[in-house]
């Protein structure tokens, strides 16, 4: 008979429906135990609303329960780390909302501690799991566009001012940062992954033209890859209006990859490709959130079950992190930085 994987849900805001669906989406190898928020009343709506069984203001509380095996972090970005680290030490598996955490310094101990505590930590960042950015993943890596020579990134992710009045962490520093690190960070992720190379050095600048918030609503960067292909980035949330498409592009020796919108284009010396499906370039993509997280949920089982690493592991899933944080660093102090080697 297989296992029952009973999971809690850290943080009762509005990413977690799409991870209760996801674990409801699993069953019968996974089982909805509760939710905790430290607005108990949040709690007590999302259990109601997806039949848990408990729901409770103490993360505490939650983790001790012996019936819950897995957790979802769906708590502020700038909480992810510190949570992340509880359920470690509680003996918990973990699937961590985007970003892993938005500090070097606290992603670097949760790496630690997990690894110190021995359960699988795996990340959220669904882009991966499409299986177009798959197939094109593979190609990229196997030379179908030969060297990738430049790489650009392009997303306009309209937020209104009401939305930084929603919750009082969006657009701080200290919980959230702004348009890269919350609205593009699926967007940075995909590109990074796609083009397959470390990036060793960055510039740009980041500021907040529009918005009244702490962070940016708009950062600009340039890259260097360590196969020396450049890369350019330009993300913005306020300083555009609703509905511009985010893209990708990916420029190699023997072919190009640009995906926007519905329909991607792509050549291979000198002829266009007809591949099957839909790019997601993110959250807001076309594929739904809740499939993406319906996969993560059964790889982390799967992880469990085989003991092998999930297939976004915290490592992987700093990358992203890692080179926003250069480029508000680098905008910071008007400098080249340069990344440290993984």
């Amino acid at each position: 008979m297989e296992r029952t994987f009973g999971w809690g849900i850290i943080g009762a805001g509005v990413i977690s429906p799409s991870h209760a669906k996801a674990v409801l989406a699993n069953a019968p190898r996974t089982r909805l135990v509760g939710f905790c928020d430290v607005v108990g009343e949040k709690a007590e709506q999302r259990k109601a609303e997806f039949g848990a069984e408990f729901a409770t203001n103490s993360m505490e509380e939650l983790l001790a329960r012996p019936d819950i095996d897995c957790v979802s972090i769906c708590v502020p970005s700038g909480e992810h780390g510190d949570c992340t680290i509880a359920a470690a030490r509680a003996g918990k598996n973990i699937l961590c909302e985007k970003p892993l955490d938005i500090t070097r310094e606290k992603m670097d101990k949760v790496l630690a501690v997990v690894s110190e505590a021995g359960v699988k930590l795996g990340c959220v960042f669904q882009s991966r799991t499409s299986p177009l950015n798959r197939q094109l993943k593979k190609m990229i890596a196997e030379g179908e566009f030969g060297r990738v020579l430049y790489a650009d990134l392009a997303g306009k992710d309209y937020r209104s001012p009401d939305y930084y009045k929603t919750a009082d962490w969006r657009g701080t520093i200290r919980y959230d940062r702004g348009a890269l690190m919350n609205q593009g960070i699926h967007s940075l992720d995909l590109y990074l992954w796609l083009v397959g190379q470390p990036v060793v050095e960055v510039t740009g600048f980041w500021d907040h033209l529009v918005r009244d918030i702490e962070a940016e609503d708009t950062i600009v960067g340039s890259l260097r890859f360590a196969n020396g292909a450049l890369g350019s980035i330009l993300y913005a949330t306020s300083s555009s209006r609703a509905g511009l498409p985010r893209t990708i592009g990916i420029h190699g020796t023997e072919g190009n990859v640009v995906l926007a919108g519905r329909k991607p284009t792509i050549e291979r010396r000198g002829e266009e490709l007809h591949l099957e499906g839909t790019p997601d370039l993110g959250a807001s993509g076309q594929l739904a959130p809740v499939e993406g997280h319906t996969q993560h949920v059964r790889d982390l089982i799967q992880a469990i079950e085989e003991d092998r690493d999930p297939e976004i592991t915290g490592k992987s899933a700093r990358t992203a992190v890692d080179v926003a944080l250069a480029l508000y660093q680098a905008s910071d102090t008007r400098s080249v930085v340069r990344l440290p080697e993984a």
